[in-house]
């Protein structure tokens, strides 16, 4: 979480930011597409979108991932979440997620439930499945923010990674992942993004399967190209979430 000290610097230009609040209950965009007929559904499944840095819960909607996600599954529940910077500054944004979002969804019946983030939004949906894996069925990410050089140096220069570490950031964690969780993560960047360094090394760690890789930069153009091969992806994934 150290590291995330350097993408407030970006944030300098957006005084909205500085008015933010980092401990209030998470504002969400509940797209619910379960109907009146669809009773006899067994189980009712959604899907939980957090926006990168700078972005709101209703980018998705403006972009129309929406739209992709209801033509993919019309029975799919989407629920955007305004997960501003302000909560991983404080580093909230797992209490919140767990509080505000995911167990009322628990409550309203749904049994699958799955993450969706880009960028800063794909560094939260981690870790929410580092802290709760039990509660996720499945996190789908695109460019995730996944630290500065510093955190991952070492694993370029192939060495061991420094007992410092390891209570600052998601590297430890993310090279010593069991078989479960890795079949919980799908992941997908553009070769010319400007994470495509660290993302490569998560891919590494990823089955082929679980790993989306298309010509594109850190931005929408290329993330609306990723999204609709990522969002293929949901349900291959048979990991039952168990209730904490």
């Amino acid at each position: 979480m150290k590291a995330l000290i350097v993408l407030s610097m970006l944030l300098l230009l957006n005084s909205c930011y500085f008015f933010k609040d980092g401990s209030t209950p998470l504002q969400t965009i509940h797209y619910q597409q379960q109907t009146q007929t669809d009773k006899n559904i067994k189980t009712k499944k959604l899907l939980v979108l957090l926006p990168g840095i700078g972005d709101s819960a209703a980018s998705f909607d403006d972009h129309h991932f929406i739209d992709d996600i209801h033509k993919m599954d019309p029975a799919l529940d989407v629920i955007a979440v305004d997960a501003h910077f302000k909560y991983y500054q404080n580093r909230t944004i797992v209490d919140r997620l767990r509080a505000d979002v995911i167990k009322p969804a628990r409550a309203a019946g749904y049994r699958e439930i799955y993450l969706a983030g880009i960028s800063l939004g794909g560094f939260g949906s981690l870790l929410y499945l580092k802290q709760h894996p039990n509660e996720i069925n499945s996190i789908f990410i695109m460019a995730p923010y996944l630290g500065e050089k510093e955190d991952f140096n070492y694993l370029l220069e192939n060495e061991a990674a420094p007992a410092v570490l390891r209570d600052q950031n998601l590297w430890p964690w993310l090279t010593q992942l069991d078989e479960n969780t890795k079949k919980k993560i799908y992941l997908a960047y553009g070769a010319s993004d400007k994470f495509a360094q660290q993302n490569g090394l998560l891919a590494t760690r990823l089955a082929s399967s679980h790993t989306v890789l298309q010509p594109g930069e850190h931005n929408w153009d290329t993330w609306k190209t990723l999204w609709p091969t990522l969002l293929a992806k949901i349900g291959t994934n048979n990991t039952v979430a168990a209730q904490e």
